[in-house]
């Protein structure tokens, strides 16, 4: 294949087959695009949209590069909560505080995530003010999923190919297909995922790309009020992969009959702030955004088979919440 003709390709507002987007892919991981080329398939892509068989290459090109665990494959299930991000909604970090609920409940979670980009606190942030250290190696990486359940993958750290695009994306200043890729690269390949996006629009492509890579189970959501996750405020759209088939379904929040929701108690002006809401919300006390958090999570208990709705779920997982034995999981976590 030709890198300049794939881009040109690109360019004339023509999708690449699966096969054609692995191999420019591959090649950027490998530093053979250069930054005016990288710069213009970007481009060209948002312009035109990517598809489904793209988004798959571009993936298995991004799984194929990364650092792969020390260990191969684990024999036990495990979940990560990863999102897209992008949804502009500047509200405490929910996916990582679900993903630490669900963790002290006995879910192991390989959780993916990376530093802020779009949001006030990204996954990375939050763990690091809460003095998680997310930059160990791969081994001690990889150690903390089997012996306590929890383990953060960096993603610089897991995907170092990756420096090969840094500088373009960050002079591009606009979202690309790569927020897309971020949390369908997890290096340990969970065979269980809850990813949400930023678009309705991208449910069925995500869906489509998880489900050709071999996951076993996976929720994909976005909220009609534009969250990328699940929702206390308005209904939930997402599309559910269990047995073998993709269905999809609407969550409504008013069957969590909840009222007097604040929010100043989920919504952030600052980082400080952020951080501040989420150890709260950790130690058990009850506020707005532990509702967000216990719903999401309880999304995951759903999806693990642990309770037969997510309604369940969300009930089991703020009890945890209130008992305050997250806090106390977490901090384990650090020790």
């Amino acid at each position: 294949m030709n890198l300049n003709l794939l881009l040109q390709k690109s360019v004339a507002g023509n999708s690449l087959t699966e096969e054609e987007a692995y191999f420019f892919m591959i090649s950027i991981m490998k530093g053979e695009v250069t930054d005016i080329m990288l710069s213009s398939f970007l481009t060209s892509i948002r312009m035109r949209v990517e598809t489904s068989d793209e988004l798959v290459g571009f993936v298995r090109a991004m799984r194929d590069s990364c650092v792969k665990p020390p260990t191969g494959k684990f024999e036990f299930d495990y979940l990560d909560t990863c999102g897209t991000g992008g949804d502009e909604k500047k509200s405490i970090n929910i996916s990582t505080l679900s993903a630490l609920t669900l963790g002290s409940m006995g879910i192991k979670i390989a959780k993916h995530g990376n530093r802020s980009v779009s949001s006030l606190c990204g996954s990375s942030d939050l763990l690091t003010a809460l003095e998680y250290n997310v930059t160990v190696n791969h081994e001690e990486a990889e150690k903390r999923l089997i012996e306590k359940g929890f383990t953060f993958l960096f993603a610089p750290h897991w995907h170092p190919s990756m420096k090969f695009a840094a500088e373009t994306r960050k002079q591009l200043g606009f979202r690309t297909v790569f927020n897309i890729l971020g949390p369908m690269s997890n290096p340990f390949s969970p065979g269980f995922q809850i990813l949400g996006v930023y678009s309705q629009e991208l449910l069925p492509k995500v869906m489509h790309v998880l489900t050709r890579l071999g996951t076993k189970a996976a929720i994909v959501c976005n909220s009609l009020d534009g969250f990328d996750e699940f929702s206390i405020f308005e209904d939930t759209k997402y599309l559910l992969y269990q047995n073998g088939e993709v269905t999809e379904h609407l969550f409504s929040p008013n069957s969590l009959r909840l009222e007097n929701l604040s929010d100043n108690e989920i919504f952030c002006q600052t980082k400080e702030e952020a951080v501040s809401l989420s150890t709260k919300i950790l130690s058990g006390k009850v506020l707005t955004g532990s509702h967000a958090v216990a719903l999401n999570a309880g999304a995951g208990l759903f999806l693990m088979g642990r309770v037969s709705n997510i309604l369940e779920g969300y009930q089991s997982a703020l009890g945890h919440l209130k008992s305050g034995i997250v806090l106390e999981y977490f901090n384990s976590l650090k020790n």
